[in-house]
């Protein structure tokens, strides 16, 4: 751990003769990269609607940036990802000397893929993780990811069974807008829960996987086993190159925009941006025992069902997973950025 931090706080500073940035009283954006330790995760796989997916990525990732960037959805499922990290701190050494602090950290993914023109021929460039809702309890955790990389958090209250032990609730509190009036006063309301239904398993993790790689290899063919015959030929080149994958770096993707203080409907700052995660540390993982399903309540200023295709009320789940690992987000770049 001490050489992958030493070798992080060698990274060269962006070329650009951009002014120093302002550290106040009371900071909570850390600069990158953030190294996240003992996190422990419980991820479900639900059918998502591939149309919606791509709506999605049109609107964030593709639009704004007028074709010059291309990002679709791989698969026609989400992952839903419960994690608590026991330490995240920044790397840096002035930063990673104050401290450390716990987060959790709640998100839908989406594996996208990218792809750039050559002689007007699509050609694929890479894969991403796109994170649209994201929520976490810190708000540290909160406005260093907004502010650094444009994740797109947002503050939540949770049920987290610990890793290891029985894990039949999962839930998420937060603030939302039930429908949009002059009259609507914003509310905390259950935005979601994830409960077991078959409680025949006194083991629910299963110990299967001790690489990153093997992980995605065999998620990956559990992916190609959810699909119709049909279904499979159309997704089978999807599911290899997901399983096929060396996911010890794993890219994430991200809008990153502020709204201008002048012409508030505008952004003065829009950017796509991608970084790296690495995995330091990959522990154990495996499959979560047991039949889940998931309850997915519609507010206005959430619709999750909508963007995402998801059933409104309750839906089974696929499959479920688990996992221990430590992982580093590391510095971003800017794939595209918005010229004043």
């Amino acid at each position: 751990m001490k050489r992958i931090l030493k070798m992080l706080r060698k990274q060269h500073p962006s070329p650009l003769n951009y002014p120093l940035y302002v550290e106040r009283g009371g900071e909570y954006a850390f600069p990158s990269p953030y190294l996240h330790r003992d996190a422990r995760l419980h991820s479900f796989l639900l059918p998502a609607n591939s149309e919606k997916l791509q709506l999605l990525c049109d609107k964030c990732l593709n639009n704004p940036t007028k074709g010059k960037t291309n990002y679709q959805p791989v698969l026609p499922y989400v992952f839903l990802v419960f994690a608590k990290v026991e330490q995240v701190s920044s790397t840096q050494e002035q930063y990673y000397q104050r401290g450390w602090l716990k987060e959790v950290d709640v998100a839908f993914w989406i594996l996208t893929a990218s792809f750039k023109k050559v002689a007007s021929v699509p050609i694929l460039n890479g894969l991403a993780w796109f994170m649209p809702y994201i929520f976490v309890d810190k708000p540290f955790a909160m406005v260093a990811g907004r502010e650094t990389f444009g994740f797109h958090k947002g503050m939540a209250e949770f049920t987290i069974p610990n890793l290891y032990e029985k894990a039949d609730l999962f839930t998420i509190d937060t603030t939302v807008f039930e429908s949009f009036s002059p009259t609507t006063e914003a509310t905390k309301q259950r935005l979601l829960e994830v409960s077991q239904v078959d409680f025949s398993s006194e083991v629910p993790h299963l110990k299967r996987w001790h690489t990153v790689t093997e992980a995605a290899s065999q998620i990956g063919l559990l992916l190609a086993k959810q699909q119709s015959s049909w279904m499979e030929k159309m997704l089978k080149p999807a599911t290899n190159l997901f399983s096929s994958l060396d996911f010890t770096t794993t890219p994430l993707v991200f809008l990153k925009q502020f709204r201008d203080v002048h012409n508030p409907n505008q952004a003065c700052y829009q950017a796509i941006i991608e970084a790296n995660i690495t995995f330091p540390k990959f522990r154990e993982g495996g499959i979560l025992q047991g039949k889940y399903e998931l309850l997915l309540n519609h507010f206005d200023s959430h619709p999750i069902a909508n963007e995402l295709g998801l059933k409104i009320g309750r839906q089974d789940i696929l499959e479920a997973f688990w996992f221990d690992f430590d992982f580093i987000v590391e510095n971003g770049r800017e794939v595209w950025k918005a010229s004043g």
